[in-house]
């Protein structure tokens, strides 16, 4: 009688674990650039006559990319419209190994295994960025400033 509940419990167990490890967070892959909705790749051409608005900043944020500090990292992203969120770490200078993006939120798990998940951000286009001074870990977590 007992082993007939823990099947459907085990099984649900399951399926949550693979949910949460799997969810909507996209892992950039090392060695490429990220170029999300506010970085200007290719900017439109405009004719003589349309209006003229200033583009963003293009930020320089790409695996393998050096950052001098904490605020360096926070200005760069600043200026792609991109407001820090949270941190873990504070190794300093450090070079990007991962850039992470998700949508009304973000998960991943930090080096120690401690998963972190940021949630009820409904509307806003999330970054996780891990950097590393020697075999120590940073966590930058990045939320846009403004709703998609």
């Amino acid at each position: 009688m007992q082993r007939r509940i823990w099947l459907p419990l085990l099984l649900i167990a399951l399926v949550a674990a693979v949910y949460y490890e799997f969810g909507t967070v996209k892992t950039m892959e090392h060695d490429t650039v990220y170029s999300g909705p506010d970085i200007v790749v290719n900017p439109p051409q405009h004719s003589a006559t349309s209006q003229r608005q200033a583009p963003r900043a293009a930020s320089r944020l790409a695996v393998g990319a050096r950052y001098a500090s904490l605020d360096e990292l926070v200005a760069d992203q600043l200026a792609a419209g991109y407001l820090r969120t949270g941190y873990f770490g504070k190794h300093w200078p450090a070079r990007v190994t991962e850039i992470a993006a998700g949508r009304d939120g973000i998960s991943f798990r930090r080096q120690n295994g401690t998963r972190h998940n940021y949630t009820k951000f409904d509307g806003y286009s999330m970054k996780m960025v891990r950097l590393l001074a020697g075999s120590h870990e940073t966590i930058v977590v990045f939320r846009l400033a403004e709703k998609r």
